[in-house]
């Protein structure tokens, strides 16, 4: 995928050109944000998604802050945060494959 600032977008664990965003939404009571954890194609999908359910459990947080659970978005041209799609499909195939039981 090409950014609007006109540079490639990549695979966090590869050189692929980078089609989801796995993150999770984080607020400390006044703001909120989604925290990424890695841009993802989609062979690396699976492993990115379960690597960020790894670190967003292990994550301390601050009094009032909350962190949801890690999600997977789909990276669209000249998307904002605001309008990534989240893809709930992608989530629970993933949890299928990897043989989560949450």
């Amino acid at each position: 995928m090409i950014s609007p600032m006109n540079y490639p977008i990549i695979c966090s664990t590869c050189t692929a050109p980078a089609e989801y965003k796995v993150a999770a939404e984080w607020s400390d009571g006044q703001t909120s944000e989604l925290k990424t954890y890695s841009l993802s194609c989609a062979k690396c999908l699976a492993a990115n998604f379960a690597k960020a359910k790894v670190k967003q459990a292990k994550c301390r947080l601050l009094h009032g802050e909350t962190l949801a659970i890690p999600g997977i978005y789909a990276l669209g041209r000249r998307n904002a945060e605001r309008q990534l799609v989240r893809m709930t499909e992608l989530e629970i195939n993933s949890k299928t494959q990897s043989g989560s039981k949450e």
